[in-house]
């Protein structure tokens, strides 16, 4: 907490706790009694979410995962300059004669999150961002030969309790919001509580399908969203392979129907709809869809149907897709997710 460094956390090689694809993810720990400066440049990304967190498993790796104690937006509540900078300290008081933009460090947070959104992949540009210690020495004295062992052991705690985590995601997800998780079906849930942000809601669900078979997502999107998403994880709630496959659709890629719907399928063979979600060869696994300062939080409608009979469940005017175009589409959204941070 002293020596605090923005790092990359999840990415699609570490794809734990159902990650967004939209997201790039950056995270430090922070004392809750420490004066922070968090400077850098806003980029283009459509969102960028400051969330400070509690509980011990994102900070530490171990234990809990609390809920958030603060939430900002660069841009909306943190002031971007007109060459693209911006700076705010974090910490429990405001400094004297401070008159920036400041958020508060309520007690017992433990980490501090960044989380990019990017809605356009191919367009947008990333922020950058730096984060330091005020109250303590610029300079870093080395480790005693203690504190690294210390470190080392962590490493093996981080792994046993993130794995058990999502093994327990369910039950906590039951423990939160009374029932469980449907099998083809989705229900929308607040996970506040557990990390998620604020102002978003979640729709989660799970997938079960033979090679043969496929679901059909089906939801009206809210009046007024500013956000929005569907995407694909396996059982264990890592999500899916986004750099090589269809896994992932948001409110900028998505194509509604003319009734101001979304409809998608879910299955392991390409049916030529645009709104595809692919399965990548795993017959069971988890349907997550975010919905952010939305109007409402709708429910979608799931229908499991024979692949060869989608498009009879489907408008006419259903955007359809070639194989040359879906080759080409997996193409561009592979290279715009490569030029995004991730390590």
């Amino acid at each position: 907490t002293a020596y605090p460094d923005f790092w990359p956390a999840y990415n699609q090689v570490y794809p734990f706790g159902i990650i967004n694809p939209d997201n790039s993810y950056y995270q430090a720990v922070v004392d809750d009694q420490g004066r922070y400066r968090i400077s850098g440049h806003r980029g283009t990304t459509y969102i960028v979410d400051v969330q400070v967190g509690s509980g011990a498993l994102f900070a530490w790796g171990y234990g809990q995962m609390g809920p958030a104690t603060g939430n900002a937006e660069i841009g909306r509540d943190i002031t971007v300059n007109d060459d693209g900078t911006f700076e705010f300290i974090l910490s429990a008081e405001r400094p004297a004669d401070y008159h920036g933009d400041w958020m508060k460090l309520e007690p017992g947070s433990t980490h501090i999150w960044i989380r990019q959104m990017a809605y356009d992949w191919e367009n947008e540009r990333d922020a950058k961002f730096a984060i330091e210690r005020l109250d303590v020495p610029a300079r870093r004295p080395r480790e005693s030969a203690t504190q690294m062992t210390d470190r080392m052991k962590r490493m093996a705690v981080v792994v046993d309790s993130w794995t058990n985590q999502m093994l327990r995601w369910e039950q906590y997800v039951k423990k939160a919001n009374g029932k469980a998780i449907p099998t083809n079906g989705i229900r929308v849930l607040d996970l506040t509580q557990s990390g998620a942000i604020g102002t978003q809601h979640y729709a989660q669900g799970k997938f079960d399908l033979a090679e043969d078979e496929a679901l059909i997502i089906d939801v009206e999107i809210p009046e007024q969203c500013r956000y929005w998403m569907f995407h694909l994880g396996d059982e264990f709630f890592s999500s899916l392979d986004w750099l090589h496959n269809s896994v992932t659709i948001n409110g900028h890629y998505a194509r509604i129907d003319s009734d101001g719907r979304f409809r998608a399928v879910v299955s392991a063979k390409d049916p030529g709809v645009a709104n595809w979600l692919d399965t990548s060869g795993y017959p069971r696994g988890a349907i997550i869809g975010r919905w952010k300062e939305c109007s409402s939080f709708p429910t979608p409608d799931i229908k499991k149907v024979k692949l060869d009979e989608v498009m009879k469940h489907l408008p006419e005017e259903t955007v359809m897709l070639s194989p040359e175009q879906r080759e080409a589409e997996i193409r561009r959204k592979r290279t715009a997710a490569q030029l995004r941070r991730r390590w």
